[in-house]
Parts: structure tokens; sequence; C-alpha cells
């Protein structure tokens, strides 16, 4: 199988499970912005983000060196296992320690909605390693399984809270930690690690092994956090509880890209990783970048043009003033996404240390002009920060990344897109019905033809896939 074969079918069944799990947490918006108040929204949503804030301290962001490790080792059994048990024996120390000071904290301070924060907080750091297992293993079906249990497991269990119970904005954090309690039981019997993990293979240099690469994700994790959470910290404490609510709102939608993405993400990281020594690397990554980064470029303009024909109808009224937040948002997720292919590069090569230099910085800049500017425009600070920290982190690594590999950035097809999105986003905020259907059919063209290549290869591997099929029908025949 060729690269971009491989990569294409990990990706279509990482699709499969990941994008169900996020199409239901997008289907959850609704519910939550018509039947729960701005602030109780906004609340439990700052205390996710600082979830995920205590997320890669606590876990020792083991995560990435579960999934990079195994990576070597899928044909070897006996390595695979002595990984897996090294991973969980660290995993298992850190989650004990989260426990024990969980026990100890509310005795110092009081917190909105504890139990449910700890609870919450624990299944995940276990649940994120697990499914890390599977995909190091190369079990992207079971892991894309998993997925879906956890979303589908989510939106129903909200559906049931906030709908038929009539509980509030809590409701949010037990229906995550249930729906990933339920994924770690498929989980463990999937990875059959009743039969990979052993105490008996504890290998401390290994261990360290694990943690010299793992730890420098930490600050860079952190870092990630500043530039993308950090605004709401700063929202709430400048502009009120309400406020955070409204750009909660205007995040969800330039997430749509960003979900979307991490799908091909972890199919690319995987990739990389796997061709990162190859002969023909350099023109496979020169291709692979330019060809996603344009494919995500253009999932951003159609959620732009989308977005004033169905916003009414999926925002609430209290959140409506979100709508003028979005667009810059888009943009700058698109160099997110850019900073990701990169990224991948780092990934591939287990160079941990560059990652977090480059993330450092980002956050830095973003911290400093969200503090300078939020007083003098508001939210808008929040989105403005949000872009110049992507775009010199983009541009960054673009040239950083040049010493591992020697690839080709499309900078006219950047340009272009700018532009492109430029007179999108004026005909956006006129949001006239006319100027709306004249937007979308010149998005729709740009599309087109910026993709053209990308739908050639996908409709060239299904002929190929077809023509293949129909070879062995007729061998099949001739045979019988």
């Amino acid at each position: 199988m060729s690269k971009s074969k491989e990569y294409l079918k990990n990706t279509i069944i990482l699709l499969l499970g990941k994008f169900t799990t996020q199409f239901m947490s997008f289907l959850l918006l609704p519910l939550y912005t018509k039947k729960l108040e701005a602030a109780d929204y906004g609340t439990v949503d700052l205390i996710q983000t600082y979830i995920s804030l205590l997320f890669p301290v606590l876990t020792l962001r083991l995560d990435s060196a579960t999934f990079r490790f195994l990576i070597d080792h899928r044909k070897s059994e006996e390595e695979s296992k002595k990984c897996i048990s090294n991973i969980l024996n660290i995993l298992f120390a850190t989650t004990g320690i989260t426990i024990l000071v969980a026990l100890i904290l509310p005795l110092f301070v009081t917190i909105p909605y504890y139990p449910y924060i700890c609870a919450n907080l624990i299944v995940l750091m276990l649940s994120n390693i697990f499914l890390q297992i599977l995909r190091g293993q190369g079990k992207n079906l079971s892991y894309a399984i998993a997925s879906i249990i956890t979303g589908v497991s989510a939106l129903l269990i909200n559906v049931v809270q906030i709908v038929w119970l009539g509980h509030g904005a809590e409701s949010i954090l037990v229906s995550s930690t249930i729906a990933n309690v339920l994924c770690l039981i498929f989980v463990f019997f999937s990875a059959k690690l009743y039969k990979s993990y052993s105490p008996k293979l504890a290998d401390k240099k290994l261990a360290k092994e694990f943690l010299k690469y793992s730890l420098p994700m930490i600050p860079n994790s952190l870092s990630w956090w500043i530039v993308n959470v950090s605004d709401r910290t700063i929202i709430r404490i400048f502009l009120g509880a309400a406020f955070n609510g409204i750009y909660t709102v205007s995040c969800k939608f330039s997430n749509v890209l960003n979900s979307v993405f991490s799908i091909f993400n972890m199919s690319w990281q995987e990739s990389a990783s796997l061709h990162i020594d190859d002969e023909d690397c350099d023109e496979y990554f020169s291709k692979m970048i330019n060809q996603l980064l344009m494919l995500f470029s253009s999932i951003a303009l159609c959620i732009l043009v989308a977005l004033p024909v169905f916003y009414n109808a999926l925002i609430g009224e209290q959140y409506w003033s979100s709508y003028d937040y979005i667009p810059v948002l888009l943009y700058a997720n698109s160099w997110n996404v850019l900073i990701s292919l990169i990224g991948g590069i780092y990934v591939a090569k287990k160079r941990t240390k560059e990652i977090a230099n480059t993330t450092i910085v980002s956050a830095i800049i973003n911290l400093v002009i969200n503090l300078v500017l939020i007083k003098f425009i508001g939210l808008h600070a929040a989105t403005i920060s949000t872009l110049i920290s992507y775009m010199v982190m983009a541009l960054y690594r673009a040239k950083d990344c040049q010493k591992y590999v020697k690839y080709k950035m499309d900078v006219k097809g950047i340009i272009l897109f700018t532009v492109v999105f430029a007179i999108a986003y004026i005909l956006y905020e006129i949001n006239n019905p006319w100027l709306n259907i004249a937007n979308i059919a010149f998005v729709g063209i740009y599309v087109f033809l910026a993709n053209r290549k990308n739908l050639k290869n996908i409709l060239g591997m299904l002929k190929h896939k077809k023509k293949t099929k129909l070879t062995k029908k007729q061998s099949n025949d001739i045979i019988g």
C-alpha cells in the first residue's frame, strides 16, 4: 500500500470515530445555549479549561510518549508489552497522587462542582492514555469505535439530565465522566491490556526514556493552554462570566475546523513517524503539508459563508453577539493547521524540546497582546491575540523544520487564500441574503479550483481500488 493510500485509509477510519464524537458535541451546543444560563455555562466551560490545564501536568504528557514509542515496537509483541507495562506503572502512580491531593484540597479551598471535577479529571487521565495505546498499536478501528461510544454516550446522558431531569451545567461534567468510563471498559478489552500489562516488566531505563520524551511536552501543553484558553480567564476577570459564555460560543464554530483537522492530524503524525527516514520524505512531506493545508483552509471558508444562513437557528438569542468574533478565529485556526502539520516533523524526529520552545514563545505573545488590548477593544483582543500568536508560531516552525525535512511551502496558495478569506469576511459582515448567496458561490468556485489536486488524487485512488476489485473478481471467476 502506498504512503498516500495508507494515510487515506487511516484517516477515514479515524474520521468515522472522532467526527462522530465532535458532531455529537456540536449537536449539544443548541441544548446548552437554550437551556443553560450564559453565566453557568461560562463557569463550567472555564472549569473544563482548568481541567485541560491540569491534565498534562498530572499525566506527565505520557499520552504523547505512549503513541510515539509503541509505533516503533509494533512488530515486537515483547517490546510492546514492555512499553505498555512501564507507561501504565507511571500512570497508576500519578493517578494515585492525584486522588490523594484531591482528598486533601477541600480542607483549604472551596471549589464549585468539586466532586464532578475530580471524577472527570481522573477518568480522563486514564482514558486518554488507554486510547493512545490503541493508536500506538495501530488499532485505529478500535480507536474509532471507542470515540463513537464516548460521543454518543455523552450526548444521550446530557439530553437525559438537562431536558428530562432539568439538571444544570454540572451535567456537562457528569456526562463526560460516565462516557469516558464506558470508553475505558471498551479499550481495556480491545487493547487486551489484561494480557499486555505486567508489573514484572518494570524497567527504570525505559521509564526514563519515556519521561525524557514526554516531560518537555508539559510546558508545550501549558503554553497551548495560554494560547487557546487563557483568553477565557482574562475575559472572565475583565469582562465577566457572561462575556466568557459568548466567547465560548464563538470558539465552538472555529473549533469545528480544529476538531475535523485533529482527526487528519492523528493520521498525519502516524504517517510522518513511519516515513520520516524514507528517501522521498522531502517530496512526500511537501505534498501532504500543502494539500492538507489547502483542504482545511477551504473548510474554514465553507464554515464562514454557511454561518449567515444557519446562525440564528443554531444559537440562542443571548449569544447572537458571538457572530462578530468567529471570522478572525476561523482564519487564526487555519494557521493552527499549518502549525500542527509542521509539528508532525518534530513528533517524527522525537524533538519535543523544539515543540515546547516554539509554543512557549507563542504563548507569551498571546498573553501580552490580550492583557494590553482587553480594556480597549473587549472580546476582539482575544481573537487578535490568538491570530498573531498562531502566525508567529507557524512562520517560526516553517523555517526551523527545514533542518529536518526540506519541504517546499506553497506561499502563493497561502496568499491567495488570505485574499479570498478577506473578501468573504466583508460579505459575511454585511450579511445580506443575496450577497450571502453570492459569497457561497464565490467561495465554492475557489474551493473547487484550489482542491482539484486533492479531488483528483482521491478519485484516482477510488478508481484504482475499483479496478483492483474487478481484477480479483475476474481471477476468481477464472479459477472457479
